[in-house]
Formats: C-alpha cells, sequence, structure tokens
C-alpha cells in the first residue's frame, strides 16, 4: 500500500534571509529563523554566489543565487524561484520570534491586503522601533514608535520596509520589474505607492514581531539624499508642484530646527527636483493589479462557516 503523507509538499509561505552585507547578523537572523520555523513554509537564503554553506544546511536550506549582491536582486530571485504563494523578507540582524508569522499570513488572506508590515521590537527591551512607517511633516518615511488605536487600523496609511515584510509572491515578483534603483528604502517607498495605485493596501500585524539586535535600525541613517530622493518619489506619485514641494521642505525645516541632523535631511527634500532620472526608474505598468488577483473564493473550513481566501 502506497502511503500519502499527510502534508502539503508545496509550502503556503517562503521565508527568504539574503546574504547581505554582516555574517555575523545574517547568521543570527538564520538561526532564529530555524528555531521558529512554522509548518507549511520553506526557507531560502539567496547570496551572490560566494555564500559556501559553512553549516552544511542544505537539507534545511534551499540556497538560490543572485547576479548581484545587491538587496532587491537578492530579492527578486528569492521572488522567482520561492514556491509559497506568500513571502516572507527578513534582513540581517532582525530575528523570527515564536509564531510570528501567523498573523500576518492570515492577514494577507483578505482580497486587496498585497503586504504586511510586522512590528519591529528592540531586542534588549522590547520598545516599538518600527511599526511600519508613513510621511509626516518632519521626515518622509518615518518609523512609526507606537501602535495606532484598533479603532485607526483599518483606516491608517502604512509602508512595509522591504527589510521586514510578508508579501504575495506574484505581486512582489511584479514589483522587482518596477522599479530600477538599487536603494532599498527608496523601493519600499516605491513600492508603496505603486501598490496603491494598482488598487492594493498594506496592512500593520500587531501580532507579528520581528526583534532587531541593532540599538537603531540600520537603514535608517539620516542623509541629504535620502531627504532628496525621498521627495522625488513623494512628488511624482502625488503630482506635486516644484512650489509645493519648496512650501513642504520649508515646514520639514521649520519641525526640525533643533536637530541638525534632521535639519540637514529636510533641506535635501528643497533638491527634489534634481532627481531627474526618477521617472525613468519606475515602471507602472509592470505591477499586477489587485483585479488580476483579487477573487474571493469561499472556502469550507471546520469551526465557521466560511473563510475567505484571495485567488
Amino acid at each position: 500500500m502506497v502511503s500519502v503523507p499527510k502534508t502539503n509538499p508545496i509550502p503556503q509561505l517562503s521565508i527568504v534571509v539574503p546574504v547581505h552585507g554582516d555574517a555575523a547578523a545574517f547568521e543570527s537572523t538564520l538561526i532564529s529563523v530555524l528555531e521558529n520555523q512554522p509548518a507549511a513554509s520553506e526557507v531560502i537564503v539567496s547570496h551572490d554566489g560566494s555564500y559556501d554553506d559553512p553549516f552544511d544546511l542544505g537539507e534545511e536550506v534551499r540556497f538560490v543565487s543572485a547576479d548581484s549582491g545587491k538587496y532587491r536582486d537578492l530579492v527578486s530571485t528569492a521572488a522567482h524561484q520561492a514556491r509559497g504563494r506568500f513571502v516572507h523578507l527578513l534582513s540581517d540582524g532582525l530575528q523570527a520570534t515564536e509564531g510570528w508569522t501567523e498573523h500576518a499570513v492570515h492577514a494577507l488572506d483578505h482580497f486587496d491586503t498585497a503586504a504586511v508590515a510586522p512590528v519591529i521590537r528592540s531586542k534588549h527591551d522590547q520598545k516599538i522601533m518600527a511599526a511600519g512607517w508613513s510621511n509626516g511633516i518632519a521626515r518622509l518615511g518615518k518609523p512609526s514608535t507606537k501602535l495606532p488605536l484598533k479603532s485607526k487600523q483599518a483606516t491608517q496609511v502604512v509602508g512595509a520596509y522591504l527589510q521586514a515584510s510578508f508579501w504575495r509572491r506574484d505581486v512582489l515578483r511584479s514589483l522587482s520589474a518596477a522599479f530600477d534603483g538599487h536603494e532599498v528604502f527608496e523601493a519600499s517607498m516605491v513600492y508603496h505607492y505603486l501598490l496603491r495605485k494598482a488598487g492594493w493596501r498594506t496592512d500593520l500585524v500587531a501580532d507579528s514581531s520581528v526583534l532587531c539586535e541593532f540599538e537603531s535600525l540600520p537603514w535608517e541613517r539620516v542623509s541629504l539624499r535620502r531627504g532628496m530622493r525621498l521627495a522625488a518619489i513623494r512628488n511624482h506619485f502625488a503630482g506635486m508642484t516644484s512650489t509645493q514641494n519648496l512650501l513642504s521642505a520649508g515646514l520639514a525645516c521649520l519641525s526640525n530646527l533643533t536637530s541638525p541632523s534632521m535639519l540637514i535631511e529636510a533641506l535635501g527634500q528643497s533638491l527634489a527636483p534634481l532627481s531627474k532620472d526618477l521617472k525613468r526608474q519606475i515602471h507602472l505598468d509592470s505591477v499586477l493589479t489587485c483585479d488580476d488577483q483579487g477573487m474571493i473564493v469561499l472556502m469550507p473550513r471546520h469551526g465557521a462557516d466560511t473563510n475567505r481566501y484571495a485567488a
């Protein structure tokens, strides 16, 4: 008699841990994932071809090689080789926790949710370092350090960091061809706007937490260029004129008068018109729209009448 396995060999979730820079931080992240790996998932390590698996993890981890070690290339390669319906990205220095994927994957069952942001907490004191990000007067792409009230969670516009996020696999694949830039946070913001234009939304899941072993988020460094490029991205999608951009930059400067480093980034916003190459780097037509994927199928499940699954 042939025995039939009780588990589906095709994983629901592909967890991607890119090898990007800090080897010790990468190994710490990978170990945390393997120690807390959920059922019906696979773990993918994407690298530039130079990682030789010193711990002989070939039976537990699937290694994929990208054309370069740039983060977006590592993510794109992994997304195109992932077998899971959903893809979770976790960067160097971020650590998985027990049950951290359950609520995030459940949120992706909603037909128009394309991405989910977990809460990033400090490993040292559990304080919230980022509950997604949003554009404020003082700073663009500012990490949220407080959870919204439950009554406001449904209406909050939140962005997901590419370094720590959950995605519909096919949407993530399409986004890899939608932006030519390589700066990771620029990609996070471009993806955010592209998703909204394509009819998708991004949710924050308070019950999904990852830990950061650093004192601050590595990609949150203040710089003149950051202010300039993020303002250019916002202006491109919001249709802001040069006058409106200068007014916004002026308000940002006023809000940061007592913080010299933040003031430099605010001044960078006034230089947004210099990023003339940005428009050529964005390709909206490449993005899978919600209409392409947003069919709701009612599936029976034990203990409930129906459950919603997005096709």
